[in-house]
């Protein structure tokens, strides 16, 4: 089973905040967990230095929508912030998660 961010979405777990993140990443983020959404918009403000170099995190997140495989499974996107370690599952019908080939693959 791919592991559960790639499955709402994501396509990377290195980091779910990534200064290469697009507009749907952070809004994912917001959505998922606006604690530390704050957290990053909070250390902009007080840095004077955004992520991105022409909008700040608030901005960029407005720009953008969550996931739709996220907004559509919610129970499982708050899995993905659990401290609980996920059992591997295998499955003989594996499929593709949303998050497969897409957005964040670092600077073009």
């Amino acid at each position: 089973m791919p592991a559960l961010p790639y499955r709402i979405g994501f396509s990377r777990l290195s980091c779910a905040t990534c200064i290469f993140g697009d507009a749907r990443q952070f809004a994912t983020i917001r959505w998922l967990d606006p604690a530390r959404f704050e957290r990053l918009v909070q250390y902009e403000q007080q840095f004077g230095c955004t992520i991105k170099r022409t909008v700040s995190l608030e901005q960029l997140a407005e720009q953008g929508r969550p996931y739709d495989a996220a907004l559509s499974a919610p129970d499982l996107a708050r899995a993905c912030l659990s401290s609980r370690p996920i059992p591997t599952v295998l499955t003989p019908a594996w499929e593709l998660p949303a998050g497969a080939f897409g957005q964040g693959a670092g600077p073009n």
